[in-house]
């Protein structure tokens, strides 16, 4: 849990940060992209390989390694005085958070089966959520009353903290193979690295695209002869999976571009401040907690596709009145009514597409399944705001940046929507 949150709260804090950093270092626009797109490339390019790396050589020396990792990027992050050491830290971190992620879901499947992993899965849902909206708070509060580099320090007590729980409570583990895929990882790095960098700002983004799709071909190509496959396909015999997958990338990038617009659209037009912006995402945060909390008790009933179903019910009805609404708008009206639609509806999904991403997978596919999970997540959030960005290329006007932002949004989970209906199971 406590790693899924400290990856949440490094993802979000640098948004509030972002003004005040390229201010201390003197970063131009194309420096500062890259102190978020380093992050951005090396968490999506390696979280696949990270997946898989648990299964090989064990979750708790990966988890120990990704702590370590994660804590020597941050502290480099928050003492950088210079461009290159900025960006180094950043891709260190980044590296840290594609091991965390993975591993942190694959050790949940480990120690929790049956009803109570449905509820550990929960509670792992939620604290992203929570996680990314502390972050925005506390960047907010850093930025304004401090400093934002204490945004990367209190990464490094915690991250310490959790160093110690892991040695002392989690046990070793059994490695599920003496052999790994280095083809298989060459190739699904290069796939993975091309595609999100391809989205994210490349010079030439159709030769990165190309890039990606022959790494892609080759990957596949590699995993279906290797003994020991980096992905292993069979993941993808199981329709469930592979629409869960799918319909993980459409959902997580419905909500970044909600995260990133919406934070725009209340410094812009309600003048918040970025500590304001922060406490302004409480509604989101507290109605997917609460989601997340009734997840358990609906799956349950009703099993992961109805659960999931209303989930995007609730997410479509958000966004539709985010994008549709225009009569006098207010903080409550324009923002605190859809966000807490937006909010319920994200606690409710979020754990039916993770459990269905990694139901019936064999013990030694845990991590290759939570690693999947992942990456579809994290390109599914490069897509959706790349795709919002350049839709809104030529528009000056925030308000209609942001109803533009959020009927994509909708179009995204109507998406999702879809495909989920296919076999609702």
């Amino acid at each position: 849990m406590l790693s899924y949150f400290v990856t949440a709260i490094d993802c979000s804090i640098i948004f509030t940060g972002e003004v005040k950093i390229a201010a201390d270092l003197a970063l131009d626009q194309t420096s500062l992209s890259w102190v978020q797109n380093i992050y951005v490339l090396a968490y999506g390019g390696l979280m696949l390989f990270s997946g898989r790396l648990g299964d090989a050589y064990g979750r708790k020396s990966v988890l120990n390694a990704a702590l370590v990792l994660f804590c020597i990027g941050s502290l480099l992050a928050g003492a950088a005085w210079s461009v290159p050491l900025m960006i180094g830290a950043r891709f260190l971190q980044g590296v840290g958070a594609a091991l965390l992620a993975p591993t942190a879901l694959a050790l949940l499947m480990d120690y929790f089966d049956g009803q109570e992993r449905v509820t550990a899965i929960a509670w792992y849902s939620s604290v992203s959520g929570l996680g990314m909206c502390v972050g925005l708070v506390l960047g907010g509060a850093f930025a304004d009353f401090l400093s934002w580099r204490y945004g990367f320090f209190i990464n490094v007590p915690l991250t310490l903290l959790m160093l110690f729980i892991s040695c002392r409570t989690l046990r070793k583990g059994n490695c599920a193979q003496a052999r790994f895929d280095i083809a298989g990882t060459i190739y699904s790095i290069v796939a993975v690295f091309s595609l999100v960098y391809a989205i994210n700002g490349a010079q030439e983004p159709l030769l990165w695209l190309a890039v990606a799709a022959g790494g892609l071909a080759a990957f596949v190509r590699t995993e279906k002869r290797a003994p020991f496959p980096m992905l292993p396909l069979r993941l993808f015999t199981a329709g469930f999976r592979s629409r869960a997958y799918i319909a993980r990338l459409l959902f997580a990038g419905s909500m970044m571009g909600y995260y990133f617009f919406v934070s725009q659209y209340m410094q812009e037009i309600f003048r918040f401040t970025p500590l304001q912006v922060g406490f302004a995402f409480f509604p989101l945060t507290l109605f997917t907690f609460a989601g997340a909390m009734l997840v358990p008790r609906l799956t349950l009933a009703w099993g992961d596709g109805k659960t999931l179903f209303a989930g995007f019910s609730l997410l479509s009805l958000g966004f539709a009145i985010a994008a549709f609404w225009h009569a006098s708008p207010s903080y409550w009206s324009a923002v605190a009514v859809p966000m807490a639609l937006l909010g319920l509806g994200q606690g409710l999904a979020t754990s039916p597409m993770t459990n269905l991403g990694i139901k019936n997978v064999m013990l030694e596919d845990a991590g290759a399944a939570s690693g999947m999970v992942n990456v579809a997540h994290q390109i599914g959030c490069s897509i959706g705001l790349s795709v919002m960005v350049a839709y809104n290329a030529n528009v000056a006007d925030i308000a209609l940046i942001y109803r533009n932002s959020m009927l994509i949004a909708l179009l995204l989970i109507a998406a999702a929507f879809t495909v989920t209906l296919f076999k609702r199971s």
